[in-house]
């Protein structure tokens, strides 16, 4: 039996519509919170915020990193040295320096676990665990992420969800959980484009134990009939007939209207 393997162009299509429903604001800009300037006697830490904070809206992030730095030494317990640390968690972010972004935003949370700007800090923390591996023509050509390092997109995943349960009505939250359901979506699909590769390579135990761990992880993504059915197909190459028809049983159960339920009428019920 020569049975079709689910389509790639399809689900791209999918996943781009997914990927059209989130917000797309990849720069959250500056934290929306922000302290008050009164007091801008030289030397003072108001002074040394307002120099910094003017060098990160010239958007020059490595002098505002340093301005920033300065003023944590020597005002360290000031409300400027807080939100300083905010700020340069930004200023990397802008930079693309994903790892020091992070480290700072997990600085902050530490320092400040009250903090009515924690919302922010792991929105921030998100974002960058997010971007990792994006390139110069990410505007025109979008990251394929399924085929990115799955843990960044875990922890990017993790950072959102932290947010959107702690922090419900944060401004930042809406744009989260979206985020979060087109990583489970692209996450998905990673596993269904790896069991993929295992069909090619005719590896069908490697494929029903990835096809499985999809199923396990991401129970109602839009891929699960796509994995049941090379599921079904690993199952018949391997010769065992009766799970194959059990699992096209659950895929005709998942989608009856699926096109490759044809393909296996000579095992259906």
């Amino acid at each position: 039996m020569n049975l079709a393997k689910p389509t790639i162009l399809a689900i791209a299509i999918t996943l781009s519509a997914c990927s059209s429903n989130t917000k797309k604001q990849d720069d959250p800009g500056p934290s929306a919170v922000q302290v008050e300037v009164e007091n801008t006697e030289s030397g003072s830490a108001a002074e040394l915020y307002q120099k910094a904070k003017s060098l990160l809206n010239k958007r020059q992030y490595e002098s505002a990193i340093q301005d920033f730095g300065n003023l944590e030494a020597t005002f360290p317990f000031s409300d400027f040295a807080a939100q300083a640390r905010l700020d340069i968690a930004y200023a990397y972010y802008k930079l693309k320096e994903y790892d020091s972004a992070t480290a700072a935003a997990d600085r902050f949370l530490k320092l400040y676990p009250q903090s009515e700007q924690s919302d922010y800090a792991y929105y921030l923390k998100g974002l960058s665990n997010f971007s990792r591996g994006k390139t110069l023509t990410e505007g025109l050509v979008p990251r394929k992420l399924h085929r990115l390092d799955q843990s960044a997109l875990r922890v990017a995943f993790s950072d959102f969800s932290t947010l959107a349960n702690k922090f419900p009505d944060s401004q930042y939250a809406e744009d989260a959980i979206a985020r979060m359901a087109l990583l489970r979506s692209e996450m998905a699909f990673h596993e269904l484009a790896t069991a993929e590769y295992y069909f090619k390579r005719s590896a069908m135990v490697a494929v029903i134990n990835r096809v499985n761990t999809m199923l396990a992880s991401y129970p109602d993504s839009p891929f699960s009939a796509d994995g049941l059915s090379l599921m079904a197909q690993a199952y018949i190459a391997l010769g065992n007939r009766s799970l194959a028809a059990e699992t096209v049983k659950e895929l005709q159960s998942r989608d009856p209207e699926h096109p490759d339920l044809r393909l296996f009428s000579s095992i259906r019920g």
